[in-house]
């Protein structure tokens, strides 16, 4: 049996793809990865040039040529980033060949908060994940496949970032719903990748797997950006959480089709009410993953920086 295990990673030039195999290099030189992606010509120079690297021209709707990036893998991670017929009909038919390539795990591109207690339509942007996961466990009862999901709460750079809602650091501006005790999770993307590449190094990883780097009401995170920056936040009440329901449904009514509009609103509610919070965290069980608590997050950045620090 060989000692080399083969990864597909799908969408490969993306960011989390990008960050998982920084992982998988570093941790797993025995890993061999197979990048899919529509563009190799955008697959860093560096990355091409690297041994442990394929990379495989392979559009989202063709399968054979995903097949191709398949062959012999162990897991594929989906790293599709994308409208709803990428995210739902694309991993579909990045399922269904993966099944024809007889790879045994699919790791969706969930990277979430627990998108199960929520029914379809109640944060739009997680409905692709539950088609996904009803796709992924009819194909599991009839044994053609392991589904496996990674849920890490928010990105702690997106909670940062001023379209979210709950923060405009450079500003010094934080806003709640509710009470402001409501515990926000959050881990950072980097974090999350290194637990996905623990995940898809790991055979007997399936299932939903929670990982988790900190707990933060906002006016905690008010509290620890005056720790760390020296400036006194301006901490408001929007309303109650009943209000921001009321909100973001009639903005998603009138403006469905523009994300950004209401997209913010759907994640403030959905981390804040409890009902999505993560329960059992599996942290402990890649130990070689220390994921950073909030404070540590805030002090690699300045306050200016803080909010983008999801654009890389």
């Amino acid at each position: 049996m060989s000692s080399v295990t083969k990864i597909a990673i799908a969408g490969f030039t993306g960011k989390m793809a990008r960050l998982i195999t920084n992982s998988l290099l570093t941790r797993h030189p025995n890993v061999q990865i197979h990048g899919l992606c529509r563009s190799p010509s955008k697959v860093d120079a560096k990355l091409l040039s690297n041994p442990n690297i394929k990379v495989f021209e392979a559009d989202s709707t063709d399968p054979a040529a995903l097949r191709r990036g398949l062959a012999g893998t162990s897991a594929c991670i989906c790293c599709y980033l994308g409208d709803n017929s990428l995210m739902i009909d694309g991993q579909k038919t990045l399922i269904d060949a993966c099944i024809a390539e007889n790879v045994p795990r699919y790791i969706a591109s969930d990277w979430s908060i627990d998108f199960r207690p929520l029914a379809f339509g109640d944060h739009p942007s997680k409905d692709p994940m539950k088609h996904v996961q009803v796709y992924l466990e009819e194909k599991e009862k009839e044994g053609k496949i392991k589904g496996v999901h990674v849920l890490n709460g928010g990105f702690m750079e997106v909670v940062w970032a001023p379209f979210l809602g709950f923060a405009d650091a450079k500003e010094g501006v934080f806003r709640y719903f509710g009470t402001g005790d409501e515990k926000l999770e959050m881990t950072t993307y980097a974090d999350t990748a290194a637990f996905t590449a623990e995940v898809a190094a790991d055979p007997n990883a399936v299932g939903f797997l929670n990982f988790l780097g900190d707990r933060k009401s906002v006016k905690e995170m008010a509290e620890l950006y005056q720790k760390v920056y020296g400036v006194e936040p301006n901490v408001q009440r929007m309303g109650s959480l009943e209000d921001l329901h009321g909100k973001m449904t009639a903005v998603f009514k009138e403006q469905a089709a523009n994300p950004y509009a209401w997209m913010g609103m759907y994640y403030q509610y959905w981390m804040s009410n409890g009902q999505t919070a993560l329960e059992r965290l599996d942290n402990e069980r890649y130990p070689v993953v220390k994921p950073k608590d909030l404070e540590t997050f805030l002090k690699g950045y300045t306050k200016d920086t803080v909010g983008i620090s999801n654009q890389f």
